[in-house]
């Protein structure tokens, strides 16, 4: 903006500002602010003076900043006359500041000043320069933080300009101009200095704070003698030095309440102090008046509650404050040290620091780096000056042990009436080579009567006594192992039942839940006469209602059964849908016992294609194959999912979360019936370049824990406080734990932040995603470069920068690289298609060029070259599909030999003879006797049959038409 000079002088020891008089300049460039609020709430008034007739100035941030509230300052600007554009969200940056030559109009401004006193010290520095003397007065509410208005309003006194205080919340500021005084002494940081005093609060020592004292207007200069003295230390303080003694070691007091509204950013040293302050009635300190935390670097109220959580302390997150329940320092010593997520936060950071000094095992303080905000310098005081003892290191990384576990343990299906148990039951049961148990048929075996004659003659009661009893020798005796059982709706009624079910759970067990379309049960139990039925049809409804929460805490997955989906229309049934059902829900079960984990192999370059479309029937009937020709998996992006119907809606309303929940459920098994591709599973948010909105937290770990339980193949989590959650329950998904950087500013490939980062997805994830934004083309070798250093097999990384100068990144990313296809919009700039890659990969000499052939005779009208090199020329392939005809193996030797030898087709004469050439054999081959395809696999000829997957396929067809029993591949062989 052109308002002054910087420069060093004493080997940087004094930093001289040489101002321009005022004279302010539109910037060429959009004014980038981080995550500053001070920064960006005082620039928003500062820009209107900018000295110029057309154009603007843009203010942004990063993705928190743009969440951050400053709708108060910029309404009454706007009312002022100032011309102020909201980019994106409303109410907060980015902002376009439009320049008329008008500046800052002034006269009598309303100004609302219950969320932070900086919007109030804005304008006031700004006033005196405004076209009219400024009438200041301050509405909507009680003013939070006056003590640091009051300390504006003195600091402009000292450069010559007055504020006149007219009535309490109102202000006269005349127009005017700074002069610079002879000397202005700056005083230290209020908030910092509270974390050297809490240290010798908590560890029983004496520190002196110079240049903080009871002359100082800053607000936080008031917590030795507010906060620390109550909780039972010894304040001394002059007007410039506070000097604070702990009490010994373990004897702070808990305060029973203490409005620390003064000094708000001052609270999260006093809630550590808190969490061991043991001393008082009930060890509870109740914090208040810090209502603006939530909206801060980030909600720091949460922040503080999920991490003080990790040392076993008990809080309670208000809306405008904190309870801390205290424990003693002997129940906080822990076997390993906790990890504290510092959320980017330099207060978090400090805080915890102060708490890991008198925890017996420490604690480890991630994004150690953040201090650097505030007191770059913080860990060397500590250690130092305050004697605590730290150490810096990066953590080193161990691979996640795979939670998968391919047992025989049973697998339970339970679920409404009428749903479909019996039917997936028995074709899971013949999929799996397993028992199928119908537990009502057990059960009237096992007592020797009907369920009708029991309840007819002993009523509901004496039935449920019966199930109970049943299942639990069904689930540990009789059919604890080897079967697919099958129960009764009701099942889930008795809370012993639900905890037999929660049992097996915790045992390795697949318990399932089928979930019904309630139209079509109703239908067809107005039918069904074997079972005792409902009173009135309309009462099944009110029944599934009240058993859907039983039913959610008695399962680990679930399965939608719909037949109406295929046909989109919710009466009635798509061609063919029971088969696909049946199909699918065979898959889920054999992903659930672990016997079929649809994962993609990560050991070369891989590809996921992002669906953007409201919903998944817009690729239907054919794009959906088009669009996945030669990815390996496909991305489901949820908080793109919706469209008009849910555009606008409040997430945080129970009935529209449960709407939309359903809505995503029938989008997932949509997708499930028409791709065997795994899914990638992915709620982004608008903190991270997406569309869900960030204040939806509860739906979307909800949604993320829904995917799970669906049997997605990957869950993309975000690192944030939620991401610990969904990895523990990850069952057999894979957690792809991910960062994105929308700007480049944060995650760059060289910084400790990259570093740091990595070792927290790591922490919470099977393969980690780290996205930044390349604003030069250093940024993809320095990518490389990264990718190089920590991607493995066995910790895979998928690592690239978005934007048009980062698609080389792409090119390189070493696995599972997200991919757009023309008939796509594309999820993120800069993003570039199989075919693109593929080319790009060729001509850096990262994909050789490699012959295929058909071998046999005679084989001269195939079509095989045709398709084959289509499809190699359709995906950007430089390979080439030939005919090699000959009627003796032998002339085979040398182009088996090739260096350059991809693979063949085999078709008669060669079927048998060539196996004698080849190193292995598909089991199919082996039990075929004969080879169709051969293929090279780690060096190795490899060869396989897959006639008789052409054969399953013909009878699978006809099976979608004539709804007859499931045929699959294991039973071809």
């Amino acid at each position: 903006m052109g308002a002054c000079s910087v420069a060093w002088e004493d080997d940087g020891a004094t930093l001289v500002v040489t101002g321009n008089g005022g004279q302010l300049q539109r910037p060429d460039a959009e004014l980038y602010l981080g995550n500053a609020g001070t920064a960006a709430r005082f620039l928003s008034t500062t820009v209107n003076l900018i000295d110029a007739r057309d154009g603007s100035s843009v203010l942004t941030g990063n993705a928190r900043m743009k969440l951050r509230p400053s709708g108060p300052l910029v309404d009454a600007l706007r009312a002022n006359g100032c011309g102020i554009e909201y980019l994106e969200r409303e109410g907060s940056l980015p902002l376009r500041v439009q320049h008329t030559g008008r500046g800052f109009p002034g006269g009598h401004i309303q100004l609302a000043a219950s969320i932070s006193s900086q919007y109030v010290s804005s304008i006031l520095l700004c006033a005196p320069y405004a076209q009219e003397p400024v009438r200041l007065e301050l509405v909507g509410g009680k003013v939070i933080s006056q003590l640091y208005i009051d300390m504006t309003i003195a600091m402009m006194a000292q450069f010559g300009c007055h504020v006149e205080r007219i009535s309490p919340n109102e202000y006269l500021i005349p127009t005017g101009a700074y002069e610079n005084p002879a000397e202005y002494v700056v005083e230290s940081d209020a908030s910092s200095a509270t974390y050297p005093l809490a240290f010798a609060a908590i560890t029983g020592s004496t520190c002196t704070v110079p240049n903080i004292g009871s002359a100082s207007l800053q607000g936080d200069a008031r917590f030795a003698v507010d906060v620390l003295r109550p909780m039972g230390c010894t304040v001394e303080q002059t007007a410039t030095s506070t000097t604070v003694t702990g009490p010994p070691r373990g004897q702070l007091r808990a305060l029973a309440e203490i409005d620390m509204e003064p000094m708000t950013d001052a609270f999260l040293t006093a809630a550590v102090l808190a969490a061991v302050a043991a001393g008082g009635e009930d060890r509870v300190t109740r914090i208040r008046g810090i209502a603006n935390q939530h909206v801060k670097e980030c909600d720091r109220i949460e922040a503080m509650c999920t991490e003080l959580g990790k040392f076993g302390v008990e809080t309670e997150n208000l809306a405008d404050g904190i309870n801390v329940h205290a424990r003693v320092l002997s129940e906080l010593e822990a076997s390993e040290a906790p990890s504290v997520h510092c959320y980017d936060d330099h207060r978090v950071a400090m805080s915890f620091s102060v708490l890991a000094c008198v925890v017996q095992s420490g604690a480890e303080i991630c994004e150690r780096r953040c201090v650097g905000k505030t007191w770059p310098s913080w860990w060397d005081v500590l250690a130092r000056d305050l004697g605590a003892p730290i150490s810096g290191s990066d953590p080193a990384f161990e691979a996640h042990s795979d939670p998968v576990k391919a047992d025989a343990t049973s697998v339970v299906l339970i679920g409404m009436r009428g749903v479909g148990k019996t039917t997936l039951g028995r074709a899971a049961a013949v999929a799996l080579n397993r028992e199928f148990v119908d537990l009502d048929d057990f059960l009237e075996r096992q007592v020797g009567q009907t369920i009708p004659e029991i309840i007819n003659r002993d009523g509901w009661a004496a039935f449920r006594s019966h199930e109970t009893q049943v299942l639990r020798t069904a689930l540990t005796q009789a059919h604890a192992t080897g079967a697919v059982i099958a129960c009764g709706g009701g099942v889930i009624e008795s809370a012993e039942n639900r905890e037999q079910l929660r049992a097996h759970v915790a045992r390795g067990a697949a318990v399932i839940c089928l979930t019904p379309n309630m139209e079509h049960v109703a239908e067809y139990l107005s039918r069904d006469k074997t079972r005792p039925a409902y009173a009135v049809t309309s009462d099944i409804h009110e029944v599934y209602a009240r058993r859907l929460p039983l039913y959610a805490e008695s399962c680990n997955y679930e399965y939608l059964v719909d037949k109406s989906l295929l046909s989109g229309d919710e009466n009635s049934e798509g061609h063919g849908a029971w088969a696909l059902i049946e199909r699918d829900f065979i898959r889920l079960v054999q992903f659930a016992t672990g016997r079929e984990l649809n994962r993609v192999d990560l050991n070369g370059p891989s590809f996921f294609v992002s669906l953007t479309a409201p919903s998944v029937r817009e690729y239907l009937p054919a794009k959906l194959e088009a669009l996945t020709a030669g990815a390996q998996a496909i991305e489901l992006r949820v908080d793109l999912l919706g469209g008009s119907e849910f555009a606008g809606a409040d997430f945080n309303d129970a009935q529209v979360a449960a709407s939309f929940s359903a809505f995503v459920h029938k989008q997932f098994a949509l997708l499930r019936h028409n791709s065997r591709l795994p899914i990638v599973f992915t709620v982004r948010t608008q903190l991270q370049g997406g569309a869900f909105p960030a204040s939806a937290d509860t739906l979307r770990l909800q949604l993320l824990r829904n995917a799970v339980q669906w049997g997605a193949e990957y869950v993309d989590v975000e690192v944030d406080a939620k991401a610990p959650a969904v990895f523990a329950k990850r069952q057999n998904s894979m957690v792809i734990a991910s960062y994105h950087d929308t700007t480049g500013e944060k995650l760059q490939w060289d910084s400790e932040f990259a570093a740091e980062i990595l070792a927290r997805a790591r922490a919470c994830g099977d393969i980690v995603k780290l996205i930044s934004f390349a604003r030069s083309w250093s940024d993809n070798t320095k990518c490389q470069q990264f990718v190089q250093q920590h991607h493995s097999t066995t910790a895979p990384l998928i690592a690239l920068n978005m934007g048009y100068t980062g698609q080389m990144s792409r090119v390189l990313c070493p696995c599972l690289t997200p991919v757009t296809h023309p008939l796509l919009a594309a999820a993120a700039p800069g993003q570039i298609s199989v075919r693109q890659i593929h080319q790009a990969r060729s001509l850096l000499g990262l994909l050789p060029a490699q012959q295929f052939y058909l071998f046999g005779t005679p084989i001269q009208h195939s079509p095989s070259p045709c398709m084959h090199n289509a499809a190699f020329a359709s995906l950007g392939l430089p390979h080439t599909y030939e005919l090699k005809e000959t009627a003796t193996v032998d002339e085979l030797l040398p182009v088996l030999a090739h260096a350059s030898f991809g693979g063949a087709s085999v078709t008669i004469p060669h079927k048998q003879t060539i196996i004698p050439l080849l190193d292995t054999l598909s089991p199919a081959a082996q039990r075929i006797g004969a080879v169709n395809t051969v293929i090279v696999r780690d060096g190795q000829l490899y060869g396989d049959n897959t006639d008789y997957l052409g054969i399953v396929g013909c009878l699978q067809q006809a099976q979608l038409s004539a709804h007859t029993p499931a045929f699959t591949e294991s039973v071809a062989l």
